[in-house]
């Protein structure tokens, strides 16, 4: 990244070869296809970087969802970014099967919600002047690179539209509309394991989840804190396909024996349990082919197998 012109008064900025003019007075705006291997420490603190999805011919595309949502990015230190969300629209725009101020205002109670209970999210501001609705929060993220700081940024919005659908019982993310493991991960299953009562909710899809996409706790009787994670699969595991029973048996036994970093106790842990969740069935035999794969009692009988309709269940459970 390299800014062109005086440190105050920067022109443009150059991110992986492509240039881009300032927008306003501290502001640039840039793709998120462009940030690859960007660092955190290489953002000037006095520029915003608002991200948008793509520039075409000087035009902006802004994420539709079918209101508006920008992000925009300031350093606050070497590693510390502050995230500004800004959503807004207009009722005369909105065809979705629920009022567009219901939506709106059921987003703002959950994100006050969240920050009481979670405190991991802010509240800034709700404003409704009976055409426009604009809801502003923010979060600060932790992180060495720019791309990662937009896709936790993206996971949040996704998983307070997750909890949203879930409440207002509306159509926008079923299951069956979920596109992919990750949307069905994020938007569905991190949602419903929030509204169940875990607490430190992580998505830990990578290169190192050893089976655990999704990583939460719950306090026990006993006032100590329980480990879960979740395998989540999208689609149907048959336990007439070797490959896919092979697979989930390898990830389960990884789950369980490889251990992982808890940001909240700064210390190593271990699952206690482990739930795979598909978002649609489990055929032929394919639970106790996992099952029988496992020669540890002790793990088989701490995997909880739920599937779509099970998911279905538990979501009803929390529908205004």
């Amino acid at each position: 990244m390299e800014y062109i012109g005086q440190e105050e008064e920067y022109s443009s900025v150059i991110i992986n070869g492509e240039e881009f003019e300032r927008d306003d007075e501290y502001k640039f705006v840039i793709p998120k296809s462009v940030v690859s291997g960007i660092r955190i420490d290489e953002m000037h603190p006095l520029y915003r970087m608002e991200i948008c999805e793509k520039i075409i011919d000087d035009t902006i595309f802004i994420e539709q969802v079918p209101y508006t949502i920008t992000r925009t990015i300031t350093r606050e230190s070497k590693t510390i970014v502050d995230v500004n969300f800004d959503e807004s629209g207009r009722r005369k725009y909105w065809d979705g099967p629920i009022g567009y101020k219901l939506y709106m205002e059921t987003r703002r109670d959950l994100i006050i919600e969240r920050q009481k209970e979670i405190g991991d999210i802010v509240f800034d501001e709700y404003d409704d002047d009976g055409d426009y609705i604009t809801l502003r929060y923010s979060m600060k993220i932790d992180s060495e690179l720019l791309e990662t700081v937009i896709q936790q940024a993206e996971q949040l919005v996704k998983e307070i539209q997750g909890a949203t659908d879930i409440l207002l019982n509306s159509p926008f993310k079923e299951i069956n509309h979920a596109k992919n493991e990750a949307d069905f991960t994020i938007a569905i299953l991190i949602p419903l394991i929030r509204k169940l009562g875990f607490s430190n909710v992580r998505y830990n899809h990578g290169k190192k989840e050893y089976g655990k996409d999704v990583i939460f706790t719950r306090r026990t009787e006993f006032d100590e804190y329980e480990y879960w994670g979740i395998q989540a699969k999208f689609g149907d595991v048959s336990g007439g396909v070797r490959s896919d029973i092979d697979e989930l048996t390898g990830q389960a036994i990884d789950a369980f024996r490889m251990p992982f970093y808890d940001v909240y106790t700064r210390s190593k842990q271990r699952i206690s349990k482990l739930i795979i969740a598909v978002s649609g069935k489990f055929k032929e035999n394919a639970i106790e082919k996992i099952v029988e794969g496992i020669e540890n009692n002790a793990l088989k009988n701490n995997i909880v197998f739920i599937d779509g309709e099970k998911i279905k269940t538990l979501i009803e459970r929390f529908r205004r």
